[in-house]
């Protein structure tokens, strides 16, 4: 479940400055992926076209050997059916030329994709905990919020020391009284975060806080790099190739 819906008019001024500035590289990385999509799927769309025109070829290959040695050669007809292979393995050889030219193409966006991506990919942590700090400490600034939370903690506290002489195993092996208070205020606040993980139930167990920001997911082709050192590695790669 989520907690809580996002208001970006409510951001603070610097936070909403690095959002959109996320938001546009964002925008620019996308339109990349966009790109490198469509022409990896034209370079798809090509070498399938040629696969089927070469096994059309393979079939007429087949066909006019079956008239050759049928017992009426119609030699026209094997003709017919010769050139006609020749011209679909014809086509298929232009359409794979025309691929393996568009190889430089993909490269290129390959590269650029993963230019954009590392302007992008590690601004959703840093942006959405600013976010997410910010949000929590404007909900423990709402009025009433730090009483009602000090009232429950007391309350907690209360019945974890009235037990505490049930359960003085706990506390038999510390050393000093500055270590017994240590430890009974250490566990004061583990019986308080018990009693609000009962309050939650399972809801606490799968609350998400709401991310300001996401990383769009890879396409297909996309190499995801992390750090300068990967980008640089997929240059040269493709410089390469």
């Amino acid at each position: 479940m989520k907690l809580t819906t996002i208001d970006r008019e409510s951001l603070a001024p610097e936070l909403l400055e690095r959002v959109a500035c996320f938001d546009a590289n964002k925008d620019v990385y996308v339109s990349l992926q966009k790109q490198l999509t469509e022409v990896t799927q034209e370079s798809q769309r090509l070498k399938q076209k040629a696969s089927e025109l070469e096994g059309q070829a393979n079939r007429t290959d087949a066909a006019w050997n079956a008239l050759a040695k049928s017992a009426t050669i119609d030699q026209d007809k094997i003709n017919e059916e010769i050139e006609r292979s020749a011209q679909l393995r014809k086509e298929a050889q232009a359409l794979r030329v025309t691929a393996e030219a568009r190889a430089g193409i993909e490269n290129n966006l390959i590269v650029r994709v993963a230019e954009a991506r590392l302007k992008l990919v590690s601004d959703p942590s840093v942006i959405n905990k600013a976010h997410w700090q910010a949000q929590l400490e404007k909900m423990f600034a709402q009025e009433g919020m730090r009483e009602s939370l000090m009232e429950m903690f007391a309350l907690s506290r209360a019945l974890f020391l009235g037990s505490l002489k049930e359960h003085d195993g706990l506390l038999r092996g510390c050393n000093s009284m500055r270590e017994r208070q240590a430890k009974t205020n250490e566990l004061t606040w583990r019986a308080f975060g018990k009693d609000l993980e009962k309050l939650f139930g399972d809801d606490g167990e799968h609350a998400q806080a709401p991310s300001l920001v996401t990383m769009p997911p890879a396409v297909l082709k996309e190499v995801l790099v992390n750090t300068p050192g990967e980008l640089r590695k997929l240059q040269v790669v493709h410089a390469a190739s």
